[in-house]
Parts: structure tokens; C-alpha cells; sequence
């Protein structure tokens, strides 16, 4: 595979490469751990994010991110649950609740312990 660098003439006369950001080759969607990563970064550390972008590599920091929270909102609603017995198991209603509260809390560990501490 050849490299073609095209070049333009500039008022002075002189030649200059025409340089292209390169494409981002790796395309998906994020679930919503790596879209709070995401927003996270962009508003907090403008100047990292456009580097990961300019370099292609902000998809694939994402993504790893997007996966380690999910392993820990795996780990952290196990343990939860351990600790939080429904008092009556047939009870959908409660066990919702029960459940509703533990992701509530395994999301706020999350935000504060990767997703902030991400950049």
C-alpha cells in the first residue's frame, strides 16, 4: 500500500501537503457508561478529549471504560443484593424497588470512583 500525499500551491508559491484528520476506524455504539465518560471528559478536560479525537483514539478509551463499568454494576448490584433480602421474595414490587435502589447506588460508585477519576 502506497502512501499518495497531495499537495496545494499557497499565494507565495509554495507547496503545501494537504493534511487530513485521520477517519476514526472503529464505529459503535456506547452504552451509557461511555456516553457519561464521554460528556464527562469533553466538559471537564476539553484539551485531552480533542487529543483522543485527533488521534483517532477516543472510541477505543471509551469503550474500555464502558466495560470496566459494567463489570464493576455487575459486581457492585451482586453484593447489594446479598446484603438486601427482599422480606417477602414473591413480591415483584419489591423486589424492584430493591433492585431500582442498588443500581441507583452501584451508578453513583460508578460516577465517582471511574467515569470522574476517567481522563
Amino acid at each position: 500500500m502506497a502512501l499518495e500525499i497531495s499537495y496545494h500551491e499557497g499565494e507565495d508559491g509554495m507547496l503545501y501537503p494537504d493534511i487530513k484528520a485521520a477517519e476514526q476506524t472503529e464505529t459503535g455504539t456506547l452504552g451509557k457508561f461511555g456516553i457519561m465518560a464521554r460528556e464527562y471528559l469533553e466538559e471537564n478536560y476539553p484539551q485531552r478529549y480533542q487529543s483522543l479525537v485527533r488521534f483517532g483514539n477516543l472510541y477505543t478509551k471509551l469503550k474500555e471504560v464502558e466495560e470496566e463499568a459494567n463489570r464493576m454494576l455487575d459486581s457492585l448490584m451482586e453484593k447489594y443484593l446479598e446484603s438486601h433480602r427482599p422480606e417477602n421474595p414473591q413480591s415483584t414490587m419489591e423486589m424492584f424497588h430493591i433492585r431500582k435502589q442498588g443500581m441507583m447506588e452501584a451508578e453513583e460508585i460508578i460516577r465517582h470512583d471511574l467515569i470522574n477519576q476517567f481522563h
